[in-house]
């Protein structure tokens, strides 16, 4: 297996005059991921699975002239030009037993252009608006969008605050899942012409300075997503979609979901050498499939808690130097998954889910502990630091649903924990 990843970018900023400027950059990103799978069948032995052969070019050009027409009025508008180069071979066995088949197997060339202007006025002392509106193309299939974007903040009193933001937004699929052939129709191409997934927001917020160094904040949400690719006739949404890479299946821009819930957290900064944040999250994620039925998604866990706390001690002769240490806590609902369908299961030798029942089960509740402690030295041309990291120090396990045992002839559920001590060293000079 091999895997990679690189960037570069320059940044260019021009003043015309005191009052307008115009920034642009450019960058360029690759990544690639090249391997295969094998895989035991029902007779115990290794059949060719599936292969990936996956590389992207990106390179993105942004500009954008920032004008402050006076003390009221700040505009900016601008353009991103992200030219998308791919070379793509995926291939995947079907079925047990089979020999894999080229799923996509596609390279070229493809713009995503988009042009937005945005102003912030102040209509009142107390009373500021943002306001703007976004347009973009994908050349590959032609498609379009058109964005609108509002917001209001209100200061009603010096240390306290409303906000309203409405906000319409888009998203482009990853690009392997335009190529995607119908096997049984000439290897046509019947997914390139998929539609943006959109997406209405609706944010309600408050926020109080408590003190200097303390600030609350609550924030009440509601999305509505439009325009979700689906299957037709079935529970699958392109909202609960993972890493798939091998998808080969026929999507319809017909899917909705929404998502809502509040947010509360209370942040203390740095002071007195130490700092918290408390966050709690109630929400709910629901999405409408193929079959025109209401269903939680998979990420409808319903309350997330976070806890993170951190003290830093000035040591050495002139207290130049920083040793810190913290500690973060999550506690939250547990992932939603399809339950198996074991007849089919063991028919076929594999996982089969029940999908008319979709994410009906939850996995539990989880707790999460990752903590830190780094010295560093700073010096008068140098800082050094050395820092050790723990991640899920309480030895979580992670849940990825059931797997198939060929040996036994058994369901078992496939979890593992995944912890994570990691040591490092980085100099700035």
């Amino acid at each position: 297996a091999k895997q990679y990843m690189s960037a570069a970018g320059i940044t260019h900023k021009y003043f015309f005059n005191n009052k307008t400027y115009l920034k642009t950059n450019l960058a360029a990103t690759v990544n690639g991921i090249d391997f295969s799978i094998d895989k035991l069948n029902s007779d115990l032995k290794l059949m060719p699975k599936n292969k990936i052969s996956n590389k992207n070019w990106n390179f993105v050009l942004s500009s954008f002239v920032n004008t402050k027409y006076n003390e009221r009025h700040n505009n900016k508008t601008g353009i991103v030009v992200t030219g998308l180069m791919y070379n793509i071979l995926l291939k995947n066995a079907l079925q047990p037993n089979a020999t894999p088949v080229m799923l996509v197997d596609e390279n070229g060339f493809s713009t995503l252009l988009s042009a937005y202007t945005e102003s912030a006025l102040a209509l009142a002392d107390n009373i500021t608006m943002n306001i703007g509106v976004t347009a973009q193309v994908f050349t590959l299939n032609k498609h379009s969008t058109v964005e609108p974007r509002l917001g209001f903040k209100w200061q009603f009193k010096p240390a306290q605050s409303l906000g309203f933001a409405y906000g319409m937004h888009s998203r482009l699929e990853r690009l392997n899942y335009y190529f995607t052939k119908d096997i049984a129709n000439n290897n046509q191409l019947y997914n390139k012409n998929i539609d943006f997934t959109k997406a209405h927001h609706i944010v309600l917020s408050y926020n109080l300075s408590i003190s200097g160094h303390l600030h609350f904040r609550a924030e009440a949400y509601y999305q509505q997503l439009y325009k979700v690719p689906v299957i037709a006739d079935s529970s699958f949404s392109f909202i609960n979609l993972q890493a798939d890479w091998f998808f080969n299946h026929k999507l319809k821009n017909t899917g909705e979901g929404r998502n809502y819930g509040l947010d509360l957290s209370l942040e203390k900064y740095l002071s007195e050498g130490y700092y918290f944040m408390l966050t709690a999250s109630l929400f709910n994620s629901e999405y409408r499939g193929g079959d025109n039925i209401w269903r939680s998604t998979r990420y409808s866990r319903n309350y997330l808690l976070n806890f993170l706390i951190g003290k830093e001690w000035q040591l050495g002769k002139n207290k130049q130097n920083v040793f810190s240490a913290n500690i973060r806590f999550s506690y939250q609902g547990g992932d939603r998954y399809s339950p198996v369908n074991e007849t089919q299961t063991f028919a076929e030798s594999k996982v089969v889910y029940n999908e008319t029942n979709a994410f009906s089960k939850q996995f539990p509740s989880s707790f999460l502990a990752h903590c830190t402690v780094s010295y560093k030295i700073n010096k008068e041309k140098t800082a050094h630091e050395i820092a050790i990291k723990i991640l899920n120090a309480s030895q979580q396990k992670d849940f990825y649903g059931y797997q198939y045992n060929y040996i036994k002839h058994t369901i078992d559920e496939n979890s593992n924990v995944i912890f994570i001590p990691n040591l490092s060293y980085k100099i700035e000079f």
